[in-house]
């Protein structure tokens, strides 16, 4: 998903509501494929729960509740930033979706301007989800690149040992495969290499942002 382009879904019973909704959103925003669905049901079947995007969500419907669609988004790990339609009556559950993550709020009626600003700050933030998540992606592709014995020494190369101290380590931690310090110096060219890192500091951000 290109952060540039993001889905951003409406979900409402309320065929005026969602009809008013979706004719703001695709006049003011050029940059985003929106889809408007009528149940919680119909969305949780059809959109791209795994892509990146903003999801403008009543919260009380006919079948399931919006707060119901919010917590399977939650429980199926969706990255889909959720800003909640609500009612005057709703608010303390509105708010008790905020404390789980949703972006924001808005009691129906609001302004045209109120819900471009809560659908805006929901774009960025989803919008550093895609980057974030793309990101991670080719890390792991470059990961895949590495061998079980560079992926042995990355770690000790990270933190600052040198080959000499790297390859005493491993022959310690395993004498049966003992290494030598030109071995480690080769392994650590590769690393460099395959995670196209320029030295240790940056492999050890390397692994670090993304948990290796």
């Amino acid at each position: 998903m290109n952060p540039k382009h993001l889905n951003l879904y409406i979900v409402d019973d309320d065929e005026a509501v969602r009809r008013s909704l979706a004719s703001l959103l695709r006049a003011r925003l050029c940059d985003c494929a929106i889809q408007a669905y009528d149940s919680g049901e119909s969305f949780l079947q059809a959109a791209q729960l795994d892509a990146s995007g903003v999801l403008v969500l009543d919260l009380r419907m006919q079948g399931i509740s919006g707060l119901d669609v919010f917590q399977q988004l939650q429980e199926r790990g969706s990255p889909l930033v959720v800003v909640f339609l609500s009612g005057h009556g709703d608010i303390p559950v509105a708010v008790r979706a905020m404390q789980q993550g949703a972006v924001s709020w808005l009691e129906k009626p609001c302004s045209d301007d109120k819900l471009m600003e809560a659908v805006n700050r929901a774009k960025a933030l989803a919008a550093d989800i895609a980057r974030a998540r793309q990101g991670r992606q080719r890390a792991l592709q470059l990961w895949a690149k590495v061998t079980a014995r560079e992926k042995q020494v990355a770690p000790l190369v990270a933190q600052g040992l040198s080959s000499k101290e790297a390859a005493q380590l491993l022959s310690k931690q395993d004498p049966e495969n003992p290494i030598d310090y030109r071995t480690v110096e080769n392994h650590r060219a590769k690393i460099f290499s395959k995670l196209e890192v320029a030295h240790s500091n940056a492999l050890l951000v390397f692994l670090r942002d993304n948990g290796l």
